[in-house]
């Protein structure tokens, strides 16, 4: 099943391994509001993800995360960028509800924020990109339905 993910495919590239530890260093920053509910580092994800999605550049998160890998020596490994930008707009869209819900129901804002930790982690330690079967499974259908099909975008 995983061997026939579809990801969507951009002409830009990133730093696969700057990816993973932003994804592990962005999953701490949501454990630490789920435990702590200061909701500054809720509004900090979202503006780091707003940064990712919307600016075509490096969010702060990142940012940092490159300058660890710079400092302990690990050479960047590029990556297709188009399945993190799909995987960042689903991060931004769970990081605004999150953020939105805290003055209805803080319980409920850690609970979509801690599922957001939940798929930085797969994506951060395990390599696991949950966007990448959100993409194949509900989006990738839909356009096939609404869309040129495979043979005529080529």
């Amino acid at each position: 099943m995983l061997k026939n993910l579809v990801c969507p495919m951009s002409s830009q590239f990133i730093d696969k391994g700057a990816s993973r530890v932003g994804a592990s260093l962005t999953a701490l920053l949501l454990v630490l509001f789920a435990a702590t509910g200061f909701w500054p580092i809720m509004a900090y994800v979202v503006l780091d993800y707003l940064v990712r999605v919307f600016a075509n550049r490096r969010g702060p998160t990142s940012w940092v995360a490159c300058q660890l890998l710079r400092i302990i020596g690990v050479e960047p490994v590029l990556a297709n960028k188009g399945p993190k930008i799909f995987a960042w707009r689903v991060g931004l869209l769970m990081a605004i509800v999150a953020f939105a819900l805290l003055p209805v129901s803080p319980a409920a804002a850690v609970v979509v924020a801690s599922a957001l930790a939940g798929f930085n982690i797969l994506d951060g330690v395990f390599n696991f990109c949950v966007g990448c079967i959100l993409y194949t499974y509900v989006v990738l259908p839909y356009y096939n339905r609404q869309g040129p099909s495979m043979s005529e975008a080529r």
